[in-house]
């Protein structure tokens, strides 16, 4: 019988020793597929060698992407012409772009803001439309904008409109956490003008005090959910006490953690299949690992639902995750493998 042939693609510029074997995010699951009877081969990617790739990579069985480009200030253009040359020649990909684009851009908040966990969220298509009524949505309230595709928080800020009768925006980047920068009115909208250049877009979220609770990651492999991550401290957490706390360490948890019994449930018998319902994915282009965020708004009730409000979706390049996923990521590609 004929070994699978799966291939571990991460981003490595020219000259680059990186090693999917070696590397802490992914060496345990390359020995673990390789442990289940596939061949594994780490693949370095990069912009300037996907041509050269191409006949290297048709040969594998399935590729494992993590690549993001955005990081290195490149768009997916070049990479998701690759990928997608490689499924129609009969090679899974996962994430594939496809997917990346429905459930992967923050637009998805947009659709699913009616679905369990759902929160007011806003999407504004134009510039023009933007201006007219943002300020109508953020009142005198705070508010959180978040660019149409993004990473690490890059393109996320929080929109403090409690001084806009005096001419007054505060506006807290993610990626600096305690720098406010308090614009105008005009500076403001001039600011964010950039964000709709190509046909982009801005969504447009509800801010949510209970950050202070923390975050609950929920790692799903295929639809079923493959553990858990809780992190104390987040990006955009507010300042206490006159004090920033710089984000916390993200602690794992299994599958079956006890802590979040709850949410699983919840997330494999419904949620999940909205999502797909909504999105029009079927289960064999589920990607293979991939998260969503929820906010934790009470502690202490039994309402699911209320319990939690989502935050983001993340479905490209999803690394680190728990151990306990390395198995359903194994299972779930050797399934897909099958099925090809």
């Amino acid at each position: 019988m004929r070994k699978s042939s799966i291939a571990i693609l991460i981003y490595g510029a020219p000259g680059s020793n990186r090693n999917a074997f070696t590397e802490e995010k992914y060496k345990k699951l390359a020995a673990y597929l390789i442990e289940k009877g596939s061949q594994v081969h780490s693949v370095s990617y990069h912009d300037s060698v996907a041509d050269k790739l191409e006949n290297e990579l048709l040969h594998q069985d399935a590729i494992l992407v993590w690549v993001n480009p955005i990081e290195q200030g490149n768009d997916r253009k070049i990479l998701d012409g690759l990928l997608e040359k490689l499924s129609d020649n009969g090679v899974f990909v996962s994430a594939h772009p496809d997917v990346i684009l429905k459930i992967g851009t923050k637009e998805i908040l947009y659709k699913v803001k009616d679905e369990e966990f759902g929160t007011d969220v806003k999407l504004y298509h134009s510039f023009d439309s933007f201006r007219q009524k943002f300020l109508l949505s953020a009142g005198q309230n705070t508010r959180i904008l978040k660019q149409y595709r993004g990473n690490g928080g890059n393109g996320v800020f929080k929109i403090d409109a409690t001084k806009i009768d005096h001419d007054n925006i505060s506006v807290t980047h993610a990626t600096s956490g305690d720098q406010e920068n308090n614009m105008s009115v005009n500076e403001f909208f001039s600011s964010f003008e950039m964000y709709f250049k190509s046909g982009s877009m801005l969504i447009d979220q509800e801010w949510n005090p209970n950050i202070i609770n923390g975050m609950v990651r929920c790692y799903l492999s295929g639809s079923k959910v493959a553990g858990f991550g809780y992190q104390e401290v987040n990006a955009l957490y507010p300042v206490m006490n006159g004090a920033y706390k710089k984000p916390s360490q993200r602690f794992y948890y299994s599958e079956d953690c006890g802590l979040f019994r709850d949410l699983k449930k919840i997330m494999e018998e419904n949620w999940v299949m909205r999502l797909q319902d909504i999105t029009k994915i079927e289960n064999d282009m589920l990607p293979v690992i991939w998260d969503a965020d929820f906010f934790i708004n009470d502690i202490n009730t039994e309402n699911t639902a209320k319990k939690y409000s989502l935050c983001e979706i993340n479905v490209s390049s999803v690394s680190p995750f728990p151990e306990s996923a390395i198995p359903y990521i194994a299972e779930e590609v050797n399934k897909r493998i099958r099925t090809k």
